[in-house]
């Protein structure tokens, strides 16, 4: 055990005097289910078919759909494989029940005390773990390496908001990466950041975001046509802005009230990222001068009055077919500092796509699609009006910044793949 790992250790047990207590208290005491499974005191049996065993693990519901999608190329290609898929949250689990009923063992992720990792170690026993997203336990990443199982870091992402912390822990996290015999980091500055910190530069590559796959399949089954006729747009140009969040109401209103001076015509759906934040969006819309309906009073028999230029959806479920729409998208939590919000999902219909400043939790995404032609960040509201009313002045430049969008969507669709195809190498060094 390296003194890195001792000096983790000892911190945990002194901490271990009060945590317990406090987690006991809040979290076990709401969900006293979950304390067994937390303390690697699995319930459920593991499959008795003898086929190869692989973990991987979820961090919550974006990393689950990872987890689905890797899980679709394994047992398209071996389906004897026999799965444990553990995610770290509430709603992680809860999605990957829904998604892998039947077909895997869903398992919360242990506690990272070392008689945790080794219950949850002796009850899946996994020949191969892959981790889709960066989570580095020392304890648990250590039990299994010497349990003779193969660890991949695949999906991997470090983002400039955890690089520091990672620094200041430095040779901890370099000895939790040495131990993953390949790391499919996401893009260019991740697999810096990685080697930055201590992993092997020969076992990094940079292979995209599984977290995309399918996403060209889901908009392609999509029919945009029903919320076309409720918007009632016939010639109108439709923009949208996706996934609002407070604090953008000012900027985004008023790009929009500067475009109908030279395009009256146009219509503009807000999409807040939380649908109670509606009637505050169609307040402050009113409160700018601009005629607003909420989509639930839209229907088949009471489309958007024609006078009506924006749409506030307060429905969840719809901002995906919107973008289908669009002539031109905007992604919101990004003109504050809240990270951004997809901006693939736009790019996937050939919507150029404008986003804020701050796309932290996006910003591989938002890198590519830049560098492509196919997206853009605006400061304020100035320039995210500016660059509507080119999108809408230009079609033909518009349209192949789409394009471009929905190029580097397909370029990562193989990453699901890519993933399936490390962890089926893996157990062919493991002989299984």
């Amino acid at each position: 055990m390296g003194k890195s790992l001792i000096a983790y250790n000892l911190a945990l047990g002194l901490a271990g005097t009060t945590l317990p207590g406090l987690w006991l208290g809040s979290r076990l005491a709401r969900r006293w289910g979950e304390l067994w499974p937390r303390l690697g005191l699995y319930r459920d049996q593991p499959p008795a078919g003898g086929g190869p065993r692989v973990w991987l693990q979820a961090v919550s519901v974006g990393e689950v759909a990872v987890a689905q999608a890797v899980a679709q190329e394994l047992w398209a290609r071996r389906p004897e494989i026999e799965l444990s898929v553990s995610s770290s949250t509430a709603k992680g689990l809860e999605r990957a029940r829904e998604l892998f009923a039947g077909k895997a063992r869903v398992l919360p992720f242990p506690l990272e005390a070392p008689w945790a990792v080794a219950g949850a170690w002796q009850r899946v026993r996994p020949q191969v773990y892959a981790s889709l997203e960066t989570e580095l336990w020392p304890n648990f990443l250590a039990w299994l390496d010497r349990g003779g199982c193969e660890l991949l870091l695949l999906n991997g992402r470090i983002s400039p908001r955890s690089f520091p912390r990672y620094m200041k822990a430095r040779p901890l996290v370099a000895g939790c990466l040495e131990r993953f015999s390949l790391l499919s980091m996401i893009g260019p500055q991740d697999a810096a950041r990685a080697v930055a910190l201590g992993a092997p530069p020969q076992r990094v590559r940079v292979e995209g975001n599984a977290k995309y796959a399918g996403l060209a399949q889901r908009v392609a089954a999509l029919d945009p046509a029903p919320l076309a006729a409720r918007l009632a747009l016939g010639e109108a140009p439709l923009l949208v802005a996706g996934s609002v969040r407070s604090g953008e109401e000012a900027a985004v209103l008023g790009a929009f009230k500067q475009v109908l001076t030279d395009h009256p015509g146009a219509v503009l759906a807000v999409a807040p990222r939380h649908v109670e934040k509606a009637p505050r969006w169609l307040a402050a819309a009113r409160g700018m001068g601009l005629t607003a309906q909420a989509w639930s009073d839209l229907g088949p028999d009471s489309p958007r009055r024609p006078d009506t230029r924006l749409v506030v959806v307060d429905a969840m479920g719809q901002l995906l077919t919107l973008y289908g729409l669009a002539k031109a998208a905007f992604v919101g939590a990004s003109l504050v500092p809240l990270g951004g919000q997809n901006p693939m999902e736009p790019a996937a219909w050939g919507v150029p796509t404008a986003f804020g400043p701050d796309m932290a939790d996006f910003l591989d995404a938002a890198l590519a699609l830049q560098e492509a032609g196919g997206a853009q960040t605006v400061g304020d509201a100035h320039e995210l009006a500016a660059w509507w009313e080119r999108m809408l002045a230009a079609p033909q430049e518009a349209a192949a910044a789409g394009q471009a969008a929905r190029r580097v969507v397909g370029g990562w669709s193989g990453a699901a793949s890519a993933a399936a195809g490390h962890i089926l190498d893996a157990l062919t060094r493991q002989g299984v």
